[in-house]
C-alpha cells in the first residue's frame, strides 16, 4: 500500500495472487497425495503459473525492500526443495522435518511445482519410481534457484540504482544565487 493509505490496483492484484497461491497450494497438496489432479486443478495451476510469470516481469522495476523479500522467499523455497530432494533420494525418516516441510511448503510454490513436475515427468515422459521423485525434486530445486538468482540480481541492481550519487549531499550545494 502506498503512503496515502488507499489501495491501488497493484495492491489488489498482489492480494488476489496471494489468495490464488494459497488456494492452489492446498488444492495441489490434496490432489497430489493420490495423483488425482482434476481439470479444475489444472486450470487453477495454469492461472497460478501465468500469474507467477506476470509477477516475475512486473517486479523488474520493484523497490529494493520488496525485491529483498522476494529474493529470500525464493531462497527459502529453494532450501525446502533441497530438503525434499534429500529426503526423496536418501529415504530419510526425519518425521519432524518432513512435517515441518509439509507445513512450510503451503507458503511456497513447491506443491504447484510438484504438480507440474508430475505432469511432465510421470504422465508425459513416463518416469516411474524413485527416479521420478529425484527428477521431480531436482526440477523444482532448479526452478527455485533460478528465481532466487534472478531476484538477487534484480535486488542488487535496484540497490545500486537507488544509491546516492557521488558528490555533495546537500541539494543546494554548488549553486550560485
Amino acid at each position: 500500500m502506498g503512503d496515502n493509505k488507499k489501495w491501488s490496483a497493484a495492491d489488489f492484484a498482489a492480494l488476489l495472487w496471494v489468495v490464488l497461491h494459497l488456494c492452489t497450494s492446498v488444492l495441489a497438496f490434496m490432489h497430489g497425495l493420490y495423483q488425482t489432479y482434476t481439470n479444475w486443478t489444472w486450470v487453477l495451476l495454469s492461472v497460478w503459473l501465468l500469474g507467477q510469470l506476470a509477477l516475475d516481469v512486473w517486479l523488474v522495476s520493484g523497490r529494493p525492500g520488496l525485491l529483498r523479500f522476494v529474493k529470500w522467499y525464493w531462497g527459502f523455497s529453494a532450501t525446502l526443495a533441497a530438503g525434499g530432494l534429500l529426503v526423496a533420494t536418501q529415504r530419510l525418516s526425519l518425521n519432524w522435518a518432513v512435517m515441518l516441510g509439509l507445513i512450510c511448503a503451503i507458503l511456497t510454490p513447491l506443491y504447484q511445482l510438484l504438480a507440474f513436475a508430475w505432469l511432465l515427468f510421470d504422465e508425459l515422459l513416463g518416469l516411474r519410481g524413485n527416479i521420478r521423485f529425484g527428477v521431480d525434486w531436482s526440477a523444482m530445486l532448479l526452478f527455485c534457484l533460478i528465481h532466487f538468482i534472478y531476484f538477487a540480481w534484480l535486488h542488487r541492481r535496484a540497490v545500486k540504482k537507488g544509491a546516492p550519487p557521488d558528490g555533495p549531499v546537500d541539494p543546494g550545494a554548488g549553486t550560485v544565487e
